[in-house]
């Protein structure tokens, strides 16, 4: 069941286009991200949902009403912040209570919600302490938790991991997901962070400059980017522009600097284009391989588990090859000859 639906949304400043022909349904329990560069119109996109900021042009749907233009309290959307807006003189208790006092809730269905949200949360021990005197993840909790118990139609998050440091980041995130989960809302998560979006999201919107830039899973996103915006924000790429040609009984990519590479039959001949291939998908070879690309090892850097080697092609192309550490694989070194090939079904074909 579509539960959110946002139809031509268009929102400008002046001469400035913040928001442009933004299209998006979103089903029942989704967990969607708004992915993109700060300034592509995530935030603004968010703020217009929960009622803050209001369209130049378009509808909003919430279920089977539109509300593009009612006033955020009667959305019933719950909007969870990047900095928590927690009321620093205030309990824990008294934090999450606020939003039903001023909803006018008795306080035996306070006190029972504040019960089961501050459980669901796992700080029901912490209900006496202040703000000051948690730490940023249980502060984070908190400022769920206050949403949570209002029981939204919508839950809607403005990068709200930012101000945590990488483990905690890691840790909430799973914290976010497990509670979605757990209560079934529909949840709209803006951030920048692309890792944040692939491991959280059922989908993924990525935006450049106020558009949509494309919508999918992120195994979509990340494996059949459309375009080179895409391909470049989300992980790393390698990219070589030229034009696909016949070649006897092979198709081939023939770069502007020479080079030819192999690619899959099903993509058309075009005049020009662009090819994009990640980095894992890249392997070394020997050197008798057929359609190998002999080059040298300009660099190479430990990434973890990983080791990144930057390798210059004899055309004068660079590709980076990322391979696992692991037993009887050697790491190599600058400067080392070395010949690199990979699978046509892995090269990405991008329009230009």
């Amino acid at each position: 069941m579509t539960y959110l639906t946002l139809r031509n949304i268009r929102k400008t400043y002046g001469a400035t286009v913040a928001v442009e022909d933004f299209d998006l349904s979103v089903e029942a329990g989704e967990f969607v991200a708004l992915l993109g560069p700060s300034g592509c119109g995530k935030t603004t996109t968010l703020r217009m949902i929960a009622g803050f900021v209001t369209p130049t042009a378009g509808e909003i749907w919430i279920r089977d009403t539109e509300v593009t233009r009612l006033p955020p309290h009667r959305r019933n959307v719950g909007l969870v912040f990047q900095n928590y807006a927690l009321f620093p003189h205030m309990t824990v208790q008294a934090n999450i209570e606020f939003g039903l006092h001023a909803h006018r809730v008795s306080a035996a269905v306070i006190a029972e919600r504040v019960r089961s949200v501050l459980e669901l949360v796992g700080l029901s021990s912490y209900a006496d302490r202040r703000p000051h005197e948690l730490s940023g993840g249980q502060q984070q909790r908190v400022a769920l938790a206050r949403v949570l118990v209002l029981k939204p139609d919508l839950l809607l998050f403005d990068e709200p991991l930012s101000n945590l440091d990488a483990k905690l980041r890691v840790q909430m995130r799973q914290e976010i997901r497990r509670l979605q989960r757990e209560v079934g809302v529909t949840a709209l998560f803006v951030t920048h962070d692309q890792e944040e979006a692939m491991t959280m999201a059922d989908r993924i919107v990525v935006l450049e400059r106020g558009r949509i830039a494309q919508v999918g899973t992120p195994a979509e996103i990340y494996d059949r980017p459309r375009t080179q915006f895409v391909a470049d924000f989300i992980g790393i790429s390698n990219f070589f522009r030229g034009a696909i040609v016949p070649q006897n009984d092979r198709r081939v990519f023939r770069c502007s600097s020479g080079l030819e590479i192999d690619i899959a039959s099903e993509i058309a001949d075009c005049d020009a284009g662009i090819i994009a291939v990640r980095p894992e998908k890249i392997e070394f070879v020997s050197a008798e391989t057929s359609n190998s690309l002999p080059g040298i090892i300009l660099q190479a850097t430990q990434l973890g588990s990983t080791m990144e080697y930057l390798v210059e092609l004899r055309s004068g192309d660079r590709a980076i090859v990322q391979e696992q550490k692991r037993p009887r694989v050697s790491i190599r070194r600058g400067g080392e000859h070395v010949s690199i090939a990979w699978q046509a079904a892995d090269t990405i074909f991008l329009q230009s």
